[in-house]
């Protein structure tokens, strides 16, 4: 198993690398779909303010509309999980070799799961908001 450590090591070294990766890459999608979205409503949210929405409703309607990006992945994502792991297990390990084949994913995935699907949607709100409010300002100074 000594022989094997640096490769492990190495291997694990590029899973997280391709994580972040992944991470990334959502952030900066669901970045552009809200921006996007924030920029096609401004006119919307310029009558919504009007009409007597605070600056608060405009952040939460930006905030659900980004979750409602990551609730179908989310939920896919935990659905395809179950036959992936098996698959992966079955044609990884034997059951001479002592390990068990439980793909069920543990807690401590489906947590890490669930916190980096909710920090993505914040981390990619936080520019389509200031926008937003930036524009309502400017617009509501106009009138």
């Amino acid at each position: 198993m000594e022989t094997l450590s640096q490769a492990i090591l190495l291997l694990g070294l590029v899973l997280d690398i391709i994580v972040l990766l992944f991470i990334v890459l959502s952030v900066l999608l669901i970045f552009s779909l809200l921006m996007i979205s924030v920029e096609a409503k401004t006119f919307e949210f310029g009558v919504m303010r009007m009409v007597g929405l605070s600056k608060t409703g405009i952040i939460n309607m930006i905030i659900l509309q980004s979750i409602m990006f990551v609730v179908p992945s989310l939920t896919l994502g935990f659905i395809l999980s179950i036959p992936s792991l098996y698959g992966m297990y079955s044609t990884l390990f034997t059951e001479d070799m002592g390990i068990q084949n439980n793909p069920i994913p543990s807690n401590f995935a489906i947590m890490h799961a669930l916190v980096v699907g909710l920090v993505i949607p914040l981390l990619s709100s936080i520019v389509p908001i200031q926008s937003a409010l930036k524009k309502n300002l400017n617009e509501s100074l106009d009138f």
